[in-house]
């Protein structure tokens, strides 16, 4: 492990050497790990939750989307991590507070934009919804590539196939939550006025809405 790459509520994310890859002359031997809070390691249902994303992100294989590459317990400490694609350059937030906090040229934030909107029609069509996206969950790297992150919460649409339907576990049922971008829906059914939600491909176009006009 090399340097926090960044941190939230429940999780931090490194930049590490991938050791194989260097003993194999890679030119890039860089990869990100995602691991829980030492005080959350213990948690089942955060646990669960790591492995639904990894399971569900590995799946999308999408230029616009983070590439997920293993899901391990380290034998040593006994934490649970995921590796994953390393990227270099910061999160559409960022570059929203730091550079555009009153918005982006429409020529600098269509590319932006189309590759936001693609990598959740691919999503959607794979029947996978996002459930959290955000300019935070947004990586513009150095060289132009927008890739999406996070699909830590994310929800099976209305078609389950049969393995879908054999995964009882319902990471929304965490609390997370971003309300500037949820939709009502989500916001009525995370404060329980809403017992039937069902997640719905228009609650990801509900927040794209609200961050190509932040954008």
């Amino acid at each position: 492990i090399e340097s926090t790459l960044g941190a939230g509520g429940m999780g931090l994310v490194f930049k590490a050497r991938d050791l194989l890859m260097e003993e194999m002359k890679d030119r890039e031997p860089y990869v990100a790990i995602k691991v829980l809070r030492p005080e959350y390691q213990g948690d089942q249902q955060l646990l669960i939750s790591l492995q639904r994303e990894f399971r569900k992100a590995q799946k999308l294989s999408h230029p616009n989307i983070v590439g997920m590459m293993d899901f391990t317990r380290d034998q040593a400490s006994g934490a649970v991590f995921i590796t994953m694609q390393y990227l270099k350059g910061k999160t559409l937030g960022d570059l929203i507070q730091e550079k555009f906090p009153n918005g982006m040229p429409l020529e600098k934030a269509l590319p932006i934009i189309r590759g936001m909107a693609s990598a959740l029609d691919y999503a959607h069509r794979q029947n996978i919804i996002h459930l959290d996206f955000k300019p935070g969950n947004v990586f513009v790297c150095e060289n132009g590539d927008v890739k999406v992150l996070d699909f830590g919460i994310a929800g099976a649409g209305d078609a389950k196939t049969a393995d879908q339907e054999k995964t009882v576990f319902n990471a929304l049922d965490l609390g997370a939550l971003t309300p500037s971008y949820a939709s009502l829906e989500m916001i009525e059914h995370h404060s329980g006025a809403l017992g039937d939600y069902q997640p719905d491909p228009r609650d990801d176009v509900y927040a794209l809405g609200c961050v190509v006009y932040e954008l």
